[in-house]
Order: structure tokens, then sequence, then C-alpha cells
């Protein structure tokens, strides 16, 4: 009632109750004084925690210990909240329709600006900022995870402040118009929400804490984590990918949920899951990856690790140690424990054999490999010999099956912590991503998930007709796929045109300049064709102006600037 009796919306009253009192007294509080100041400020964060924003948000730890981690300043609601608010309306509408969300990757503040008009949100990836603009030296190279966790967040803070330039321009032009210039002014929304990539998180839980809110100060509405190894991290359309185990990567997710809390933020959390091409996991600590670890069921005197490096010491090149890694993999066939079990029953005396393999997988779901040794022995009446340590790759991890149904167990394991579960795929396939969706759906009702339309995939090679390729988002949307984006659009955009000009340029000088560039940007409506009001030009004039009494003979915009022309 009180916010609506000031006129201001809750978030503002907040702010302007925090602004009218004395945040900071001269006197230290007194214990009870403090003590209430707590209950407050517990009370607070326990309202928070209900919103229904967060109905399906699991949290391991209490509204006090939030409360009494979050210092005597007041916290007030950053920027970033605001359109993380929108982010979540705006995807929550989406999923009631039906429809999807789908944005591309934006590279710098121009091709920002060209996709506000069209795109509802922006996406920045940390491949492009690996590859365009990193932070600290500004050595640019592949996405392997191993730039300044600075980087991204610095990118995302470089397109907001774009943004509320862009949008402080526009609302100046509007609003200097006369009604009829208005009405026909088109409105273009500049605050778009910002995702932004968070890799693996740039380190243990206390660089994931760090990570996390320079994103939510720097302006991102949502980041997404993912369950590679930091260290050995990849693209996802790398090979090699070394994934971490489930629980660790909850505890990722776990921690980034505190500092948002911590900061009153409502910034989105996306777990992605790389299980689905991933072939290596870090350490098997977790049981809940146990039944997709590979091992062998041969027996050997040295494991794979021992041989390469026996092999290395006799001074073998490379490239035939790469060899001899082949050889003794194929030498020594991979399966999981449970497979290794159904070829023991194939190989025994017991008659009904699928009712015992039936009753086995049975016993073993959501077990450990200890626990299904010992099923297995009860079942075949001796021990099935497998081992997964043989096979350990150098650095010491362990092989996996990777697929759809580890991503399904990652998925659904990650969902309770996560606003949004992201699905990272080696190609394009609809079918996939429907059974995928519906597994989840089926567990966590309404689960919002998120699909990369990644330009690493050859979507020309998959057999996609035309119409398939223009349905391709709206039926994912279909599916529960409410966010989805062409990571690496702006770069591959960027490079296309680029190319396209140089090479004409050579040829035809300005007319190529005039016909690929001018010319288009005519015909479209690209408003950098007047890049010196794009860049805010006329908006600072007209600030200049109005400080210095409306005096225009040092305008940068009067009758000398070339712009008129156009």
């Amino acid at each position: 009632m009180l916010a609506c009796r000031n006129g201001l919306k809750p978030t503002a009253l907040r702010v302007a109750r925090a602004m009218s009192t004395t945040a900071l007294p001269l006197q230290p509080p007194s214990l009870d004084e403090e003590s209430r100041q707590f209950e407050e400020r517990t009370k607070e964060m326990a309202e928070f925690f209900a919103r229904p924003r967060f109905n399906q948000i699991k949290r391991p730890y209490s509204p006090a210990d939030v409360a009494s981690k979050q210092g005597s300043l007041p916290v007030l609601p950053l920027p970033s909240t605001l359109l993380a608010d929108k982010f979540y309306a705006l995807l929550t509408k989406a999923a009631e329709e039906g429809k999807p969300v789908h944005t591309m990757g934006a590279i710098d503040p121009v091709q920002m600006t060209q996709m506000a008009a069209h795109q509802e949100v922006v996406y920045i990836s940390g491949w492009a900022a690996s590859s365009v603009l990193t932070t600290g030296n500004n050595d640019v190279g592949p996405d392997l995870g191993d730039y300044p966790y600075t980087t991204v967040p610095n990118q995302v803070h470089r397109i907001f402040r774009a943004q509320q330039l862009h949008d402080k321009k526009h609302y100046d032009e509007r609003m200097t118009a006369t009604p009829e210039e208005r009405a026909k002014m088109k409105y273009i929304d500049y605050l778009r929400p910002i995702v932004a990539d968070a890799d693996t998180g740039h380190g243990g839980l206390s660089a994931v804490l760090k990570l996390v809110k320079l994103f939510a100060e720097s302006g991102a509405s949502g980041i997404h984590l993912e369950d590679q190894l930091h260290g050995g991290k990849k693209c996802g359309h790398l090979g090699g990918k070394v994934i971490v185990p489930t629980s660790t990567h909850i505890s990722r997710l776990i921690t980034a949920r505190f500092q948002t809390d911590l900061m009153k933020s409502t910034m989105l959390l996306i777990a992605r899951t790389d299980s689905e091409s991933a072939k290596l996991l870090s350490s098997s600590v977790d049981q809940a990856d146990h039944e997709f670890i590979l091992g062998t069921t041969h027996k050997v005197s040295k494991g794979l690790a021992d041989v390469l490096s026996d092999v290395e010491a006799q001074g073998a090149s490379g490239a035939e140690i790469d060899a001899f890694e082949k050889k003794f993999t194929e030498a020594h066939p991979l399966c999981t424990f449970n497979q290794a079990v159904e070829q023991a029953i194939k190989q025994s005396s017991i008659e009904k054999k699928d009712a015992a393999l039936e009753s086995y997988l049975a016993a073993v779901e959501g077990k450990s490999n200890i626990e299904a040794r010992a099923v297995a022995e009860s079942t075949l009446g001796k021990p099935v010999y497998w081992d997964c340590d043989i096979p350990r790759t150098r650095e010491g991890y362990y092989h996996v099956t990777g697929g759809i149904e580890p991503a399904i167990k990652r998925a659904i394991a990650f969902a309770p912590y996560a606003d949004l579960i992201w699905l990272e795929t080696k190609e394009p396939d609809l079918e996939q991503a429907r059974y995928f969706a519906r597994k989840i759906r089926a567990k966590f009702p309404g689960k919002l998930l998120v699909y990369n339309l990644s330009p690493s995939f050859n979507w020309s090679a998959h057999g996609f007709s035309d119409a398939q390729l223009k349905s391709f988002v709206w039926d994912l949307a279909k599916e529960g796929f409410v966010f989805q984006l062409i990571s690496l659009a702006g770069l591959h955009s960027g490079a296309v045109a680029t190319a396209e000009l140089a090479q004409q340029f050579k040829e035809d000088g300005m007319l190529a300049y005039v016909n690929l560039v001018q010319k288009k940007e005519k015909e479209i409506g690209c408003d950098v064709l007047t890049h010196q009001k794009w860049s805010g030009a006329n908006y600072i004039d007209r600030i200049l102006q109005s400080v210095s009494s409306g005096s225009s003979s040092t305008s940068s915009t009067g009758k000398d600037s070339t712009e008129h022309s156009f």
C-alpha cells in the first residue's frame, strides 16, 4: 500500500528508504539494536528466498547464513537486477506461449545496437571474448578457458555501458522531438538483458564467488556455468573435454547462488552440461557418475599411464606415444561395469539370463561401483573382474561413455540449483533434444531449457530442408527450449561482410564501398550510416549546449558536419 501511495514500485521504494536514512551511524549500535537489525535483515532475506521467482530453486543454506555475510552496508538493488527481472519475465511469457527467445552473440557495441531493434536478449560468448578481446596483456587465442577471469565480465560491462549511452541518446531524441515527430520515430529498446559465458567458474569455489559478483556488478542478467574441468576446459565443440564429478558442479552452482543472494541479485543461473560429448572425467569420487565410467576386463601388469611413461623414457616421439596409446586401447576394449556384468551373465550357466540382468540392473540403480560389485557377485556366485584405473590417461582422468543418458542424469541433478538447463550437443538433433527435454520436464515440470544453435555445426551437412531450418527454433521451443542462441553469429557475420568488402575494394575501390556498405545502410535503415549521430555526438552536443546557455558556435554537429549530406 505504501508503494502505491508514493507512486513508487517496491524496488524504487527500498532505494528511496535507504537513501533517506543515515546508513552509517556515528555511534556503534547497542547490542539489542544490532540484534534487531540482524533479525530484520534475516527476515528480508527470507522474503527474498520466498519470491515466486525462486519456487524451483533449492538452497542448502539459511537466510541467516547469507545475512551474516552481507556486512553492515545496506544492500541496494543493482541495475543488472532490473534487467534480470526483465529477462525472467521475458522467458516466462515466451514459455507460456511455447515460443522461443532466440538471439545472437554480439562482440561489440555496434552489433549490440543493430540487434537491439530485433533481438530481445544480447549474448556474450567466452569463445568470442577469448579470440577477439581478452583482458590482461590482450593475448587472444582459442577457447580453452585460460584467459583472465575478468575478460568476459569486462565485455559485459562494455556492452552494458554502451546500452545505457544509446538508451539515453534515443530517449533524448524522443523527448526533444515534437509529438508529431516522435510518432514517426521507431522506438528501440536498447536495454536488452545480457546473458554471458562464465565458463567453468575460472577456479575453485572462491573464484566462482568473485566471478559471479563481477558479472552482477558489470550488468549481466544471466550467466552459464559448465561442468567441465577448470584447467582442462575446451570449447564445447572441441575434442578432449574433461568433465568434473556431478557433485563438484553442484557445488559451483550453490556457490554462485549464494553470491547472488549476498547481493540480492536476481541474475539467472544457467547450468550447462558438456557430458553428451565428453569422454573424460576428472575424478571417480561421485557415485552418481559410476555407471558411465569405462574400464577393462583384461588383466594387465601395468596401467596405460605407466606403460606410456616407460615408452617415453625409452625416447619415443609424440607420434609414437600416441600410436602406442591407440594400440593399447584397442587391445583392451573399454566397457562400463554394468556392461561387464552383462557379458559375464551371458557367458554364465544362469538359465534365465535376461531376468538375471534385469534384476541386477534394478538392484544397482543409483549405487556406487563398489556396491554394484557386491550385487554382481551375489548374482553370478563369483566376482566380476573390471578395472577402470588401468586405462586412465596420463593426467589421471577416467574414460566415460558420454552420450545423452549421462547428460540427462546430470541435468536432473543440476536442475534444483539452476534457473535454466543447457544441453551442449555435438550436432543439431531435434529428436535428441525432444527426448532430453521430456525426461527433464517429467521430473521438473516447466523447467526452462537452453539450446546452442552453434555455428560450429555444419548446418547444411545435417540433411535439413529449408523448411526444417526455418522452423528449427520454434520446434525446439515447443519442447521447452525457451532460450536459444547462435553464440558466434556476430563474429561470423562481421567476418563475412569484411571479407567481401576487402576483396571487392581491392579491385573496385570506392565503388565497392558504396555498393556494399553505404547503399545497403540506406536500404535497410542502418543508423550507423550517420556514424557521428550513432556514436552520441548529437546527444553530447545538446548536453554541452544546455550547460553553455545554448551557444552553438562550437557545436560538433553544426552546419559544417559532413553528416548533413546524408
